[in-house]
């Protein structure tokens, strides 16, 4: 039994949760992936992707700085920063602060900038590398004069000093803007904490071009408004990507959970007793077709099983019917005798003797109704006046209004598709039942309505009822709530199951229940005529 503190989830949901669930652990794993690019002051990663956008900033913002004094630069970067919502400040090429909203780099985006933008500082010794050593002396010149003059007695010149690249200890070369590249440098610090951006710039005036500065990019977020990263592209991406994987995914899971709905309700048909029906998805090729044709398989096989236990019974049924129709008249013959003789004892044996015979002859009169009902499979149904068929059968069953006995709430127009027989002895089993176990207690109750394309038929009482466990099993051949009922009071437990029998030979069904203050109600639910078989009805 299922736990009631327990929370269902249906299949679709739990399928939908884990492709969010990995949808999210994806996002995840890329911005995993997308930070530790980021976390430090090496950003290939990230730097491929927003070093474009980078360098288009940047070729502006050097050429205002070329067209303006250096007195206007710091108005100049002000202005670039309320307007984009970012810090910039400048530095020249020997990392030495010039203007703007930091006066100092952080000592890891230092060493960064000193590693690829100004190498000349490590070659100097200004960074953290070690020191350039000094070029080695010359040789010493000969103590001949002439060796001086003219070179050594050998003929050959002592070997010139190496050369010193003074320009490179000097600082960068001057560049010219139109060749000029912007070599970036991208970090992100935890104190002060921000995202930066170093680029080398030709920015300051010198006789042959412009010499290098350094544009410095600070902004609390990673796109820096736009300035870093756009981020809609990749928002518009992901949606793209995750539409396109809704639109594979929803319909196979759909087609998933559809054929496990349909398989359910099928084989809640066959533990109801239905197994003629087709199933659903046996034609698949995967694991639900196998599933499929399973329990289309187990459905046949119980088919059979079923219908030849009860095609069993009626035949034993059938063969009991003329013994015991022999042992009653010879019961009968030797009564006659015993009432002549005058023996009190035998005709008292003899009496006892009829009630079992009488027992053993409804028992089995109740089978052949059994049996009959399961193995008709062939019912044609036709328009049935219900309240007319319901008056028949309270005649034959004893019961009446007038009487007292009975209280029918049956309109006289309504009709059901049903075949008469068997539907005259459902309500017949239901009366005799009620008369059985409500006697004494009120009138046995029929009512029908109309909803919804059916007609509900309800046989009612007013005696004890049956519990809630009993209720769901009432309806089984030979079942009786209680045990300890005897013969005369409990019947065989048939009547009930030839009810159920009859009512789905006839295509509907038959619900039972307790009523508020006691009392069982059984309603058999037919299909409705729609109109057009009613004159029939009538007239048959």
């Amino acid at each position: 039994m299922m736990d009631p503190m327990r929370v269902r989830f249906p299949i679709p949901v739990k399928l939908l949760a884990g492709f969010l669930a990995n949808v999210a652990l994806i996002a995840l794993g890329f911005w995993i992936v997308f930070r530790s690019q980021f976390g430090g002051a090496s950003s290939g990663l990230m730097q491929g992707i927003m070093e474009p956008r980078l360098q288009a900033m940047a070729e502006r913002i050097a050429a205002e700085l070329r067209d303006h004094p250096r007195s206007a630069w710091g108005t100049l970067l002000k202005d670039h920063s309320e307007t984009l919502g970012i810090e910039f400040s400048l530095f020249d090429s020997e990392v030495q602060y010039v203007t703007g909203a930091h006066e100092s780099l952080p000592p890891d985006l230092l060493e960064a900038v000193k590693e690829k933008l100004t190498p000349h500082l490590r070659r100097r010794g200004d960074g953290n590398g070690p020191p350039r050593q000094p070029p080695p002396p010359p040789p010493p010149l000969g103590l001949d004069p002439l060796d001086d003059i003219f070179g050594s007695s050998g003929g050959a010149r002592p070997p010139p000093p190496p050369r010193r690249d003074d320009e490179q200890d000097r600082g960068p070369r001057p560049i010219n803007p139109a060749m000029a590249e912007y070599p970036t440098v991208m970090a992100h610090t935890d104190t002060p904490p921000g995202y930066w951006a170093v680029i080398r710039v030709p920015a300051v005036a010198a006789e042959r071009g412009y010499l290098p500065a350094l544009l410095v990019v600070r902004s609390d977020t990673l796109t820096a408004g736009g300035v870093f990263l756009d981020p809609k592209p990749w928002l518009y991406a992901s949606v793209g990507v995750l539409l396109v994987s809704a639109l594979i995914w929803v319909p196979m899971a759909l087609s998933f959970t559809r054929s496990i709905q349909r398989l359910r309700k099928n084989t809640g048909r066959v533990a109801e007793g239905d197994f003629e029906g087709a199933v659903p998805d046996a034609h698949r090729l995967d694991e639900l077709g196998d599933l499929g044709r399973s329990v289309q398989q187990m459905a046949q096989r119980l088919d059979g099983h079923a219908k030849g236990q009860k095609r069993f019974l009626g035949d034993i049924a059938h063969e009991l019917c003329s013994p015991i129709a022999r042992m009653q008249a010879s019961l009968g013959i030797l009564q006659q005798r015993g009432e002549v003789n005058g023996d009190e004892k035998s005709q008292r044996y003899m009496e006892k003797l009829e009630g079992e015979l009488q027992h053993m002859s409804v028992l089995v009169n109740e089978l052949l109704s059994f049996s009959k009902a399961n193995l008709r499979s062939e019912v044609k149904l036709k328009p049935v006046l219900l309240a007319p068929l319901v008056r028949r059968t309270l005649q034959r069953e004893d019961a009446s209004e007038e009487a007292g006995t009975a209280k029918v709430e049956v309109p006289e127009h309504f009709v059901a598709m049903a075949d008469e027989d068997m539907l005259s002895r459902a309500i017949g089993n239901l009366v005799r039942n009620a008369q059985r176990y409500a006697a004494g207690t009120g009138p046995v109750e029929i009512s029908a309505t109309r909803a919804n394309g059916h007609v509900s038929v309800s046989v009612s009482d007013r005696g004890p009822g049956v519990s809630a466990e009993a209720l769901p099993r009432l309806l089984e051949p030979f079942y009786r709530p209680d045990v300890a009922r005897s013969r005369e009071s409990g019947g065989v437990g048939l009547g009930l199951a030839i009810v159920k029998s009859c009512t789905e030979a006839c295509g509907g069904k038959v619900e039972v229940s307790n009523r508020e203050g006691g009392g069982l109600s059984v309603t058999l639910k037919l299909m409705a005529d729609q109109g057009t078989g009613a004159d029939e009805a009538r007239s048959g």
